[in-house]
């Protein structure tokens, strides 16, 4: 990925992560916009192999997802987020994404269960206000069996900035 490439993933993943954690979900405009200059932006700089590359990498970050999202493990604005990052960096990059994403979460996930088994904790963090909480009702399947849901973008996030260090 190049600078531009880089840069516009950057505010893609801003913009998701934002609004992730206030309402538990990433509008549609954000990753169709995001796509679709991906999608441009490739052909413009790479003629029909940028384009192939691109729907490649769309394909690369879709498809892997959907069973997540089918298993309610993730919401459907994470894979399509996914799809359009595809656009912008390609096969391995979102490959790459998707595999340092899962590790995050499995480390947020480890926290959570941390502090669920600590009593002190689990009371003391009872008592923050999440931004997150006003979408619970969204969550899904976790909230509803009493589990606990959180943005995956916020598993994103490291997970970007370490596949931006080692690439």
């Amino acid at each position: 990925m190049n600078g531009l490439e880089w840069a516009a993933a950057s505010v893609m993943l801003a913009l998701a992560c934002w609004t992730d954690v206030r309402r538990m979900e990433i509008p549609n405009r954000l990753t169709v916009f995001f796509a679709c200059g991906g999608f441009v932006y490739q052909t413009a700089a790479s003629g029909f192999d940028g384009l192939k590359g691109a729907v490649l990498g769309a394909a690369a970050g879709l498809f892997p997802l959907l069973a997540m999202y089918l298993l309610r493990g993730i919401g459907g604005g994470d894979v399509k987020w996914f799809a359009a990052f595809g656009t912008w960096g390609g096969v391995w990059p979102v490959w790459k994404l998707m595999a340092l994403s899962m590790l995050a979460a499995g480390g947020l996930a480890l926290a959570v269960l941390i502090v669920r088994l600590v009593p002190a904790w689990r009371r003391a963090l009872a008592r923050i206000e999440w931004p997150w909480q006003k979408g619970q009702e969204q969550a899904g399947a976790a909230a509803a069996a009493g589990g606990t849901a959180f943005p995956f973008m916020l598993a994103v996030v490291p997970a970007f900035v370490w596949l931006a260090f080692i690439s």
